[in-house]
């Protein structure tokens, strides 16, 4: 009987040790796991670090690409204007990536690609620039060498250009067209129709300019267009009948008052032009200058009362 009685209590300590077994293993199971998330945190670090550290060294490499760029376009130099807006263009771009790589909101893919586009862009400009002083330097050398050879007739061909020019200024000179006897007055026209000379401004209606012009053996022969300017007490040239009165004179532009085309074959002719009033004339001196190809060929004066 007392046997049996010690050996009741047996179960209930192996159910102690189960629980603590089991306690052990969930203990065990749970530091694995730890180590395991541990383990997979450190190797996340490790990947956003090496990612950040790529990151970096690849913006760092554009950078240094694009400030290089800036570096090179500083030591380019042309007087091409064409070639000169398109380097300044290009240097904008430059440095507008730049700024967006520095800012680290802008794709280090699509920078990448962009620079080395720019990068090409610039090396263009490098070879034609240096083509350019290639070629402008052989140009200079055989400028020098026909500079050279033409030094050699300048002394001559300036002599030559000199009696050139004296010729055409005295056939210029000997061509003009002289005027003789120029005479001008105001007329009154009658009912019959006849002129009447007249010196009052209240009736003169028309202004008649008379002259003859001499010959001359020089100028061309055929077609002289004369062109008379009327100038009033005031200052003002009376105005002609149609509207595109302007003519060039004495190396001007300005109005004529009347025209008139000649036949001239270099022999004298009398010559008579007449300017029609559009309205009241006023008394003062009235001054009558007559041009042919812009050059005065006369000129004479009347008084109005």
């Amino acid at each position: 009987m007392t046997e049996i009685q010690d050996q009741k209590p047996q179960p209930a300590k192996n159910r102690s040790n189960t629980l603590l077994l089991v306690l052990v293993i969930l203990l065990l199971i749970s530091n694995v796991v730890l180590l395991i998330l541990w383990s997979q945190k450190n190797d996340q670090a490790a990947a956003s670090a090496s990612q950040v550290t790529a990151v970096t060294s690849e913006k760092d490499n554009v950078t240094k690409l694009l400030q290089d760029m800036l570096v090179q376009y500083d030591t380019l130099s042309t007087t091409n204007d064409q070639l000169r807006t398109g380097m300044d263009s290009l240097q904008k771009q430059i440095v507008t990536l730049m700024d967006k790589v520095k800012r680290g909101n802008y794709d280090l893919g699509k920078a990448k690609r962009e620079a080395e586009t720019l990068r090409k862009i610039m090396k263009g400009y490098v070879v034609t620039i240096d083509s350019l002083n290639q070629l402008n330097k052989a140009l200079q050398a055989e400028n020098v060498n026909t500079k050279q050879q033409l030094g050699e007739v300048t002394g001559q061909k300036q002599a030559l250009e000199s009696k050139s020019a004296e010729q055409q200024a005295l056939i210029a000179k000997g061509s003009v067209l002289t005027a003789t006897g120029m005479v001008a007055n105001a007329l009154f026209v009658r009912n019959s129709g006849k002129q009447v000379d007249t010196d009052r401004s209240s009736k003169a209606q028309q202004i008649k300019c008379c002259f003859n012009l001499g010959e001359n053996r020089i100028t061309s022969a055929g077609k002289k267009t004369l062109y008379m300017r009327i100038i009033g007490p005031d200052g003002s040239v009376l105005p002609a009948a149609e509207q595109a009165n302007r003519f060039f004179f004495d190396g001007v532009e300005g109005e004529y008052s009347a025209k008139r085309d000649v036949d001239y074959q270099n022999a004298a002719v009398d010559v008579c032009i007449f300017w029609v009033a559009t309205g009241k004339l006023t008394g003062g001196q009235y001054k009558v200058d007559v041009y042919e190809s812009s050059m005065k060929v006369g000129s004479t004066s009347f008084n109005l009362k």
